[in-house]
């Protein structure tokens, strides 16, 4: 198990709530909803964080290897995190910015982008790919973190994401003798991107580990269980939020 500070207890009344699907409603509908549902009175004060957790063997590895960073060691719910852009709650010009282990072919050359993949709200993976969603609003302006995001894909000399991603691809393929990369002090590629360009805007996505542990798991705990935290050392007077929907676990059925 990681080792990491515990949360201070807080009575700080938070903004947190598991948001079930209606109908089988699309992983796109889910988010929608989301978001209408924060009723942000300042869109421009807010940036929005993507978690996913998909069910394929390389989300399982991904799940597991996580499972370091609970008290309870079972697998997260997340396999994935993303940057979620939205313009004056534009759905239609709305898009995501990930690191992904698998670096699409469409893409230019990876080291030249940093390995920063942008994808369309419309292509976005479906619920039988990621069951589990969650939707975080941070109190940072949004206009800010594109701007570091820019700064972040140009700057592979002071933040080289393959250091990342490749000792997680390894981890997922079962190369060798991989180890799982966190007990290395490897983040998970998108997660180091996420707290690197938040960081240097003044809001620390996972309080109490160390920085070099980033993954979606930790920015779930950080918004769950740090918000007397963010109440002291957020000088706008703003606390994180979450909508969230977990429709998959994993179960162990020999039968």
């Amino acid at each position: 198990m990681i080792k990491q500070t515990l949360s201070a207890q807080s009575s700080i009344k938070s903004d947190i709530d598991e948001l079930r699907r209606m109908n089988n409603e699309s992983n796109l509908e889910w988010i929608k909803r989301a978001y209408e549902s924060f009723s942000l009175e300042k869109m421009d004060d807010w940036s929005f964080i993507v978690l996913a957790g998909g069910k394929d063997v390389v989300s399982f590895r991904v799940r597991v290897a996580q499972s370091h960073l609970r008290g309870d060691m079972l697998p997260s719910f997340w396999s994935e995190c993303a940057l979620f852009k939205i313009v004056k709650s534009n759905f239609s010009t709305a898009k995501f910015y990930n690191l992904p282990l698998f670096q699409p072919a469409f893409e230019t050359y990876a080291p030249t982008r940093n390995g920063l993949v942008e994808l369309t709200f419309n292509k976005l993976p479906t619920q039988k790919d990621y069951p589990n969603l969650a939707l975080l609003a941070i109190p940072v302006g949004q206009k800010e973190i594109l701007r570091s995001l820019k700064d972040y894909k140009g700057a592979r000399v002071s933040y080289d994401a393959a250091v990342n991603i490749l000792p997680w691809l390894a981890f997922v393929w079962g190369a060798g003798n991989a180890a799982n990369p966190l007990m290395q002090q490897i983040g998970f590629p998108s997660a180091m991107m996420l707290n690197q360009i938040f960081s240097a805007n003044g809001f620390d996505l996972a309080p109490g580990v160390n920085a070099n542990l980033s993954a979606p798991e930790t920015f779930w705990s950080g918004v769950k269980h740090w918000q007397d935290y963010y109440s002291k050392t957020q000088k706008n007077g703003l606390q994180p939020k979450m909508r969230y929907v977990v429709d998959h676990m994993y179960d162990i059925d020999e039968s």
